[in-house]
């Protein structure tokens, strides 16, 4: 599930996740999210596990399994 320490923002056609509150002093600017990263962004909204948003990786984008779980994961990483 996804918290509000980041607020998503579409400006000139490109979507970032901007840190609020505490999360501002963790974090060094935007995070400038890419197709697949938007879609785990969505995904988490719908309190996905880690192998489910993988799985939904695989079926969206031309992506293995192992490759979609461990970019997942590194994107996981970078907003905890």
């Amino acid at each position: 599930m996804r918290k509000s320490d980041f607020v998503l923002r579409n400006i000139g056609g490109e979507y970032l996740l901007v840190p609020i509150g505490a999360r501002v002093l963790d974090v060094d600017g935007l995070i400038v999210l890419n197709d697949t990263a938007r879609y785990v962004w969505d995904l988490l909204e719908q309190g996905r596990s880690l192998d489910e948003m993988a799985t939904a990786v695989t079926e969206r984008f031309d992506v293995g399994y192992e490759q979609a779980r461990a970019d997942t994961q590194t994107f996981l990483d970078s907003i905890r």
